[in-house]
């Protein structure tokens, strides 16, 4: 479930045992580095992860658990760069 209210509020995401685990990390590590990175709250109950946060907050941390999961089954590769405003594009010479 997920709300598309701007202000303050809560999203929930349904995930299977492993991925709890594995988005949860050891002692919660994981967990803790999706909030910083994204701004919002994240917390898991039994095989449901609650989002909450604004919108973008909420928004930006489903998008980072979707891409940890992902990492999973191989490389992740972000795209459309230029029109997110959480990163820094740096071009690193090839010598």
């Amino acid at each position: 479930k997920t709300c598309e209210r701007k202000g303050f509020d809560t999203d929930r995401m349904l995930m299977r045992d492993e991925e709890v685990s594995y988005a949860l990390g050891k002692d919660g590590a994981t967990r803790k580095k999706l909030e910083l990175a994204s701004g919002a709250i994240l917390q898991y109950v039994g095989h449901v992860a609650f989002i909450a946060g604004d919108l973008t907050e909420r928004r930006r941390c489903r998008e980072f658990v979707q891409w940890l999961l992902q990492q999973r089954r191989g490389p992740v590769t972000i795209t459309e760069i230029k029109r997110r405003d959480d990163v820094t594009e740096v071009k690193i010479p090839a010598n």
